[in-house]
Protein backbone atom coordinates (compact mmCIF):
# COMPACT_ATOMS: atom_id res chain seq x y z
CA UNK A 1 0.00 0.00 0.00
CA UNK A 2 0.97 3.43 -0.50
CA UNK A 3 1.67 5.68 2.61
CA UNK A 4 0.96 9.80 2.44
CA UNK A 5 2.52 11.57 5.18
CA UNK A 6 2.51 15.32 5.66
CA UNK A 7 2.17 17.85 8.78
CA UNK A 8 2.52 21.17 9.01
CA UNK A 9 5.80 22.77 10.44
CA UNK A 10 8.02 25.93 10.83
CA UNK A 11 9.53 27.83 8.26
CA UNK A 12 12.96 27.23 7.78
CA UNK A 13 15.78 25.53 6.20
CA UNK A 14 14.43 22.72 4.28
CA UNK A 15 16.83 20.26 6.09
CA UNK A 16 15.47 21.81 9.63
CA UNK A 17 12.01 21.36 8.25
CA UNK A 18 12.47 17.68 7.41
CA UNK A 19 13.61 17.20 10.49
CA UNK A 20 10.92 18.65 12.48
CA UNK A 21 7.93 16.69 10.10
CA UNK A 22 10.08 12.97 11.20
CA UNK A 23 9.90 13.80 14.17
CA UNK A 24 6.26 14.33 14.57
CA UNK A 25 5.62 11.40 12.59
CA UNK A 26 7.33 9.19 14.82
CA UNK A 27 5.64 10.69 17.53
CA UNK A 28 2.43 10.13 15.73
CA UNK A 29 3.43 6.56 15.33
CA UNK A 30 4.50 5.49 18.97
CA UNK A 31 1.31 7.02 20.04
CA UNK A 32 -0.42 4.43 18.15
CA UNK A 33 -3.25 6.24 17.78
CA UNK A 34 -4.24 5.21 14.61
CA UNK A 35 -7.85 4.68 13.17
CA UNK A 36 -9.17 2.74 10.40
CA UNK A 37 -11.70 4.62 7.90
CA UNK A 38 -13.98 3.22 5.20
CA UNK A 39 -13.99 6.13 2.16
CA UNK A 40 -16.20 5.25 -0.70
CA UNK A 41 -14.40 2.24 -2.10
CA UNK A 42 -10.52 2.36 -0.46
CA UNK A 43 -9.37 1.68 3.70
CA UNK A 44 -7.60 4.46 5.17
CA UNK A 45 -5.26 3.66 7.93
CA UNK A 46 -4.34 7.13 9.94
CA UNK A 47 -4.51 9.19 12.56
CA UNK A 48 -7.79 11.61 12.75
CA UNK A 49 -6.65 14.19 11.25
CA UNK A 50 -4.93 12.15 8.79
CA UNK A 51 -8.01 10.66 7.28
CA UNK A 52 -9.93 13.75 7.89
CA UNK A 53 -7.85 15.01 4.58
CA UNK A 54 -8.60 11.42 2.72
CA UNK A 55 -12.34 12.15 3.73
CA UNK A 56 -12.00 15.68 2.04
CA UNK A 57 -10.35 14.26 -0.76
CA UNK A 58 -12.89 11.97 -1.36
CA UNK A 59 -15.39 14.48 -0.97
CA UNK A 60 -13.44 17.01 -3.48
CA UNK A 61 -13.88 14.28 -5.92
CA UNK A 62 -17.36 13.57 -5.71
CA UNK A 63 -17.91 17.13 -5.99
CA UNK A 64 -15.58 17.44 -9.55
CA UNK A 65 -18.01 14.20 -10.69
CA UNK A 66 -21.04 16.12 -9.98
CA UNK A 67 -19.80 19.32 -11.39
CA UNK A 68 -18.96 18.07 -14.31
CA UNK A 69 -21.96 15.54 -14.77
CA UNK A 70 -23.77 18.94 -14.04
CA UNK A 71 -22.15 20.65 -16.90
CA UNK A 72 -23.24 18.01 -19.05
CA UNK A 73 -26.59 18.79 -17.80
CA UNK A 74 -26.67 22.27 -18.51
CA UNK A 75 -25.23 21.73 -22.10
CA UNK A 76 -28.61 19.84 -22.45
CA UNK A 77 -30.81 22.21 -21.19
CA UNK A 78 -29.11 25.24 -23.44
CA UNK A 79 -29.45 23.22 -26.02
CA UNK A 80 -32.82 22.19 -24.98
CA UNK A 81 -33.59 25.88 -24.82
CA UNK A 82 -32.03 26.96 -28.13
CA UNK A 83 -34.50 24.37 -29.46
CA UNK A 84 -37.52 25.94 -27.70
CA UNK A 85 -36.65 29.24 -29.01
CA UNK A 86 -35.74 28.15 -32.91
CA UNK A 87 -39.86 26.62 -32.22
CA UNK A 88 -40.89 29.64 -31.22
CA UNK A 89 -40.03 31.95 -33.46
CA UNK A 90 -40.95 29.24 -36.24
CA UNK A 91 -44.66 29.48 -34.65
CA UNK A 92 -44.18 33.52 -34.51
CA UNK A 93 -43.66 33.24 -38.34
CA UNK A 94 -46.54 30.82 -38.34
CA UNK A 95 -48.69 32.53 -36.60
CA UNK A 96 -47.88 36.10 -38.28
CA UNK A 97 -48.63 34.11 -41.61
CA UNK A 98 -51.79 33.17 -40.52
CA UNK A 99 -53.06 36.44 -39.34
CA UNK A 100 -51.89 37.79 -42.89
CA UNK A 101 -54.31 35.22 -44.40
CA UNK A 102 -56.93 35.99 -42.30
CA UNK A 103 -56.89 39.99 -43.06
CA UNK A 104 -56.55 38.96 -46.80
CA UNK A 105 -59.65 36.79 -46.60
CA UNK A 106 -61.50 39.02 -45.06
CA UNK A 107 -60.96 41.83 -47.85
CA UNK A 108 -62.25 38.77 -50.50
CA UNK A 109 -65.28 38.72 -48.37
CA UNK A 110 -65.80 42.20 -47.83
CA UNK A 111 -65.45 42.77 -51.25
CA UNK A 112 -67.70 40.05 -52.07
CA UNK A 113 -70.57 42.01 -50.64
CA UNK A 114 -70.03 45.11 -51.47
CA UNK A 115 -70.18 44.11 -54.91
CA UNK A 116 -73.53 42.57 -54.70
CA UNK A 117 -74.27 45.93 -53.66
CA UNK A 118 -72.67 47.43 -56.61
CA UNK A 119 -74.33 45.00 -58.96
CA UNK A 120 -77.72 44.43 -57.45
CA UNK A 121 -78.46 47.24 -54.92
CA UNK A 122 -76.94 50.11 -56.24
CA UNK A 123 -79.38 52.33 -54.15
CA UNK A 124 -77.75 51.29 -51.30
CA UNK A 125 -74.08 51.57 -52.39
CA UNK A 126 -71.65 54.03 -50.49
CA UNK A 127 -68.31 55.18 -51.00
CA UNK A 128 -67.00 52.85 -48.92
CA UNK A 129 -68.59 49.94 -51.00
CA UNK A 130 -66.74 51.60 -54.04
CA UNK A 131 -63.02 51.34 -51.67
CA UNK A 132 -63.76 47.83 -50.50
CA UNK A 133 -64.18 46.69 -53.76
CA UNK A 134 -61.08 48.49 -54.90
CA UNK A 135 -58.81 47.33 -52.28
CA UNK A 136 -60.49 43.67 -52.93
CA UNK A 137 -59.49 43.87 -56.61
CA UNK A 138 -55.84 44.97 -55.40
CA UNK A 139 -55.66 41.73 -53.21
CA UNK A 140 -57.14 39.26 -55.59
CA UNK A 141 -55.07 40.19 -58.87
CA UNK A 142 -51.98 41.14 -57.43
CA UNK A 143 -49.47 39.71 -55.96
CA UNK A 144 -49.39 38.25 -51.99
CA UNK A 145 -46.13 36.49 -51.38
CA UNK A 146 -46.79 35.35 -48.13
CA UNK A 147 -50.32 34.26 -48.47
CA UNK A 148 -49.37 32.48 -51.94
CA UNK A 149 -46.28 30.86 -50.20
CA UNK A 150 -49.13 29.76 -47.92
CA UNK A 151 -50.85 27.63 -50.37
CA UNK A 152 -47.78 25.28 -51.38
CA UNK A 153 -47.57 23.90 -47.29
CA UNK A 154 -49.16 20.47 -46.06
CA UNK A 155 -50.89 17.76 -47.33
CA UNK A 156 -53.01 18.67 -50.73
CA UNK A 157 -50.40 21.96 -51.16
CA UNK A 158 -49.33 23.25 -54.39
CA UNK A 159 -46.49 21.55 -55.86
CA UNK A 160 -45.64 24.07 -58.97
CA UNK A 161 -42.84 25.87 -56.99
CA UNK A 162 -41.37 26.81 -60.29
CA UNK A 163 -44.48 29.39 -61.38
CA UNK A 164 -44.29 30.40 -57.47
CA UNK A 165 -40.56 31.09 -58.17
CA UNK A 166 -40.99 33.08 -61.73
CA UNK A 167 -43.44 34.97 -59.89
CA UNK A 168 -41.81 36.28 -56.56
CA UNK A 169 -38.03 34.60 -57.07
CA UNK A 170 -37.54 32.73 -53.84
CA UNK A 171 -38.92 29.67 -52.92
CA UNK A 172 -42.18 29.54 -50.76
CA UNK A 173 -40.37 28.30 -48.11
CA UNK A 174 -37.77 30.76 -47.75
CA UNK A 175 -40.52 33.48 -47.78
CA UNK A 176 -42.52 31.92 -44.97
CA UNK A 177 -38.85 31.23 -42.35
CA UNK A 178 -37.54 35.00 -43.52
CA UNK A 179 -40.19 37.57 -44.62
CA UNK A 180 -42.90 37.64 -42.10
CA UNK A 181 -41.79 39.52 -39.55
CA UNK A 182 -42.71 43.27 -40.23
CA UNK A 183 -38.59 44.36 -41.06
CA UNK A 184 -39.36 42.75 -44.27
CA UNK A 185 -42.40 44.68 -44.98
CA UNK A 186 -40.10 46.71 -47.85
CA UNK A 187 -39.12 43.60 -49.28
CA UNK A 188 -42.36 41.79 -49.60
CA UNK A 189 -43.92 44.93 -51.38
CA UNK A 190 -40.97 44.34 -54.11
CA UNK A 191 -41.78 40.77 -54.37
CA UNK A 192 -45.58 41.63 -54.89
CA UNK A 193 -44.99 44.19 -57.28
CA UNK A 194 -42.84 42.19 -59.44
CA UNK A 195 -45.34 38.91 -59.09
CA UNK A 196 -48.00 41.58 -60.41
CA UNK A 197 -46.29 42.91 -63.22
CA UNK A 198 -45.10 39.27 -64.43
CA UNK A 199 -48.88 37.69 -63.97
CA UNK A 200 -50.12 41.42 -65.61
CA UNK A 201 -51.59 40.32 -69.31
CA UNK A 202 -51.78 43.86 -70.44
CA UNK A 203 -48.35 44.91 -69.85
CA UNK A 204 -44.67 43.73 -69.03
CA UNK A 205 -41.76 45.28 -67.81
CA UNK A 206 -38.89 46.78 -69.10
CA UNK A 207 -35.28 44.41 -69.27
CA UNK A 208 -33.92 46.60 -66.43
CA UNK A 209 -36.53 45.45 -64.15
CA UNK A 210 -36.05 42.34 -64.32
CA UNK A 211 -32.27 42.94 -64.47
CA UNK A 212 -32.22 44.81 -61.08
CA UNK A 213 -35.35 42.29 -59.33
CA UNK A 214 -32.86 39.73 -60.12
CA UNK A 215 -29.70 41.38 -58.95
CA UNK A 216 -32.02 42.84 -55.35
CA UNK A 217 -32.87 38.83 -55.10
CA UNK A 218 -29.24 37.82 -54.81
CA UNK A 219 -28.37 40.13 -52.50
CA UNK A 220 -31.13 39.16 -50.44
CA UNK A 221 -29.86 35.51 -50.50
CA UNK A 222 -26.25 36.34 -49.43
CA UNK A 223 -27.66 38.30 -46.40
CA UNK A 224 -28.50 35.74 -44.00
CA UNK A 225 -30.89 37.29 -42.27
CA UNK A 226 -29.80 40.44 -42.23
CA UNK A 227 -31.66 43.55 -43.64
CA UNK A 228 -29.02 45.49 -45.15
CA UNK A 229 -29.28 44.38 -48.73
CA UNK A 230 -31.78 46.91 -49.17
Amino acid sequence: CEAILITDTIVGEEDKMKEVAEKAFREELDNENLEVMHVRDDVFVGNRRGLRLAEMKAMLDAHESKVTFLQGHVKELEEHVKELEDNDKALTARVSSLSLAVYEYKQIRRRFISSFKVTKLPEAVEQSDHDIVREGNLVAHGGDAVIDALLYEGIGGREDIYAFQQLYGLHPADVVLRLTSPAHYETLNLLNLHAGVRADTRKTGSEEFYQRFAAFILAFQLSSRKTDYL
